[in-house]
């Protein structure tokens, strides 16, 4: 398939096309220049430009977001309405593009930020709406409802995955999230916890995800093991048979699976 990966700049998008190109003929979308022949400049909040990106695609692999670090109230309300146009419009533009042109299969990547908001202790379930008291998770969640609408009122084939939070080996540390740990084993307060995700098991999951029927709609998890206790995990299994490989033990690093799930 020829394959839209949008953000495809970013540290998960760097990630994920390595993965996606033993298969698929990929068009890397970003404002962000790569120095990759594949690369597209693409702002989601163009409309004109989202079409252009989408034509001839069978796929669009939505990622694009507005990264900033944690900071202060007023910087974070500085950067609410630009939160709002990346995640809420440009998706909106990416989901009108892809609808206009037959795009077969659309995945959006979420995240379990969207749920943050829900009491402790609950069992987030493939089908538990979101619930967020943060811009990124309020507006990430929006961006599963208009999901949901472009699927329900217009019939496009629809993944939702939602993420935990990344744990991104690099050569010289570790991102956990949007925060660089040099040495990720001596700074235990910097762990992912119950909701971390290892990155290879994200990229496997939308590769997964890309290479599944026609899902018409749905909603996924995409952790760690051991975290069934609070995500569901069933869904992703039922709709593309994908299980997570690692686990997080109590030192809040991932590790290997010592069986794989059948």
């Amino acid at each position: 398939m020829r394959v839209l990966v949008t953000g495809a700049a970013g540290r998960l998008g760097r990630r994920l096309a390595p993965t996606l190109e033993r298969d698929h003929e990929l068009v890397l979308g970003d404002t962000s220049p790569l120095d990759d022949q594949r690369f597209l400049p693409l702002d989601v909040c163009d409309l004109e430009a989202a079409r252009v990106a989408v034509r001839g695609c069978d796929a669009v692999v939505h990622m694009a977001i507005l990264d900033w670090r944690a900071c202060g109230t007023e910087d974070t309300l500085r950067q609410s309405v630009p939160a709002i146009r990346v995640h809420v419009v440009g998706l909106h533009n990416m989901l009108h593009a892809a609808w206009e042109v037959g795009v077969r299969k659309f995945i959006y990547i979420s995240t379990v930020s969207a749920v943050d908001g829900l009491p402790p202790g609950t069992v987030v379930g493939s089908d538990t709406r979101h619930y967020s008291n943060t811009i990124y998770g309020m507006t990430k969640g929006f961006g599963e409802d208009l999901c949901r609408m472009f699927h329900c009122s217009l019939g496009l084939s629809i993944a939702v995955l939602r993420l935990g939070t990344l744990f991104i080996p690099e050569a010289d540390g570790t991102w956990v999230a949007n925060v660089f740990v040099p040495n990720s084993g001596k700074q235990p307060s910097i762990t992912p916890g119950a909701s971390g995700v290892h990155v290879d098991d994200v990229t496997r999951a939308v590769s997964l995800a890309l290479e599944a029927s026609d899902p018409g709609y749905c909603l996924v998890h995409v952790v760690g093991a051991d975290s069934g206790a609070h995500w569901d995990l069933k869904a992703a299994r039922e709709a593309f048979g994908w299980e997570p490989r690692y686990a997080f033990g109590s030192d809040g690093l991932p590790h290997p699976r010592s069986v794989d799930p059948p």
